[in-house]
């Protein structure tokens, strides 16, 4: 049923395993900005569970653009050990890793002192959302963040990564240079269609100098969803002029600058499951490399579907692997009923990050958890144990009892299980839970 979804893929000089991948994104499991052993058996997990390749979180490339424990950090030689223990582990369950060379541009908002952040963009152009002013960017500044980029690629090439992804997507330093409305430059770096993507062919170049045939990929938002934003037109104008100096494109939607593009950096179930494909497809028709989708793609089936209708060449089912890391392993053994689908509520994977919490999931608490979790101990003494009540609390607590070895019934006066649940799923849009 899923013979495109595990075939192989190329990624310039690599080869994927399948085409399920594990996109960037913010975990708060690190320390100074640095991944701890909570990052790294989280990301382990998911290489365990067959994801064909796994990309961890931006990376600030220069001090500027950290802005503390939102984001890891890789602008000094320092910081290179605990990636590599991080790509050691990956690789010990046949995985592939990559990283994302980050920086976030007018989008800082916070700073790792704790004072107002200074957030740097090509032009003085504020955003809607944090309504920051951002300093406007040298040229010699400029220079020198392009040679961060390569910098940050060669320390991940030496960590033992398997490639590096350019962050390009929703609004950040990147995405600005790139956008007319934002880049307002006279310089090299702005000015017509050409001029704005310069700064993306230095940053290949820069990488390419200090790296060779390491695999490089584009993240970019396929449309921003914002009237001052990217529009698909554009973007694919983009693609087709960048994709011959790329091992891959991996296209996600909106933007950080608004409310109402930022909906979609994680999008909720009011969004159909993979609702991005028609905007993955335009572009992939004008490129040249393998491009990635990502935007609510929660079950195997739907990626399937979107891979061979040739809307994307691969899938990003990142909050799927959240909910269920052995979501891969479950498909390809014919286990599909098996899997814990994503529902989309965002309640513990960005909503634990908003909040400033490591990432879980309402469906599977074991997520940011696995050094606790991952291994049940079974008991020593079993008992009978009664649960009263059915609700979402109720089952996790019957079922992680009984996976410890104990003698247990739950109790339910309502002729279904599901308490609150069943009350949030009559509400209009979410019938997902």
């Amino acid at each position: 049923m899923y013979s495109n979804l595990f075939s192989p893929l190329d990624l310039g000089n690599i080869e994927l395993k399948n085409r399920i991948v594990f996109t960037g994104h913010a975990t708060c499991l690190s320390k100074n900005g640095l991944p701890d052993e909570r990052l790294i058996a989280y990301q382990s997990e998911r290489a365990k569970g067959g994801a064909g390749l796994i990309v961890t979180q931006v990376s600030a490339i220069h001090p500027s653009g950290w802005d503390g424990e939102l984001s890891l950090r890789m602008y000094s030689d320092e910081h290179i050990k605990p990636y590599q223990q991080l790509a050691n582990a990956v690789h010990r369950s046949d995985g592939r890793v990559f990283g994302q060379l980050f920086h976030p541009g007018r989008e800082v908002h916070s700073s790792s002192t704790g004072t107002i952040p200074v957030a740097y963009a090509p032009s003085a152009v504020p955003t809607d959302r944090y309504h920051i002013m951002p300093r406007v960017m040298t040229t010699s500044f400029v220079e020198e963040i392009v040679e961060s980029f390569g910098e940050g690629a060669r320390r991940f090439q030496e960590a033992g990564y398997d490639g590096v992804e350019v962050v390009g997507t929703q609004g950040y330093l990147i995405a600005t240079f790139m956008n007319p409305q934002s880049n307002l430059r006279t310089d090299r770096y702005g000015g017509d269609f050409n001029a704005r993507l310069c700064i993306v062919r230095e940053v290949v170049q820069a990488i390419r100098r200090r790296c060779g045939d390491f695999p490089i990929g584009l993240r970019i938002s396929g449309d921003e969803w914002d009237t001052e934003g990217l529009k698909e037109d554009e973007v694919v104008k983009i693609a087709a002029e960048l994709t011959h100096s790329l091992d891959y494109l991996s296209i996600a939607g909106g933007t950080s600058a608004t409310l109402g593009g930022a909906i979609h950096i994680v999008p909720p179930m009011a969004y159909g499951a993979g609702y991005l494909a028609e905007n993955s497809h335009a572009i992939r028709i004008k490129s040249e490399c393998p491009v990635i989708l990502t935007g609510r793609i929660n079950q195997p089936q739907v990626a399937e579907q979107i891979i061979v209708q040739g809307q994307a060449d691969a899938c990003g089912m990142t909050r799927a692997m959240i909910c269920d890391p052995y979501m891969p392993v479950k498909t390809q053994s014919a286990r599909s009923d098996d899997i814990r689908a994503c529902i989309g509520c965002n309640q513990a994977c960005i909503g634990h990050f908003h909040r400033g919490y490591p990432i879980s999931c309402i469906q599977h608490p074991e997520t940011g958890r696995e050094l606790e979790f991952s291994q049940l101990k079974p008991t020593d003494r079993p008992r009978t144990v009664m649960v009263i009540g059915a609700g979402p609390a109720g089952m996790k607590a019957a079922a992680i009892a009984a996976k410890r070895g104990h003698r247990v019934t739950l109790y339910e006066k309502a002729a279904r299980l599901g308490g609150q649940a069943l009350l949030a799923q009559l509400l209009p849009g979410r019938a997902e839970f």
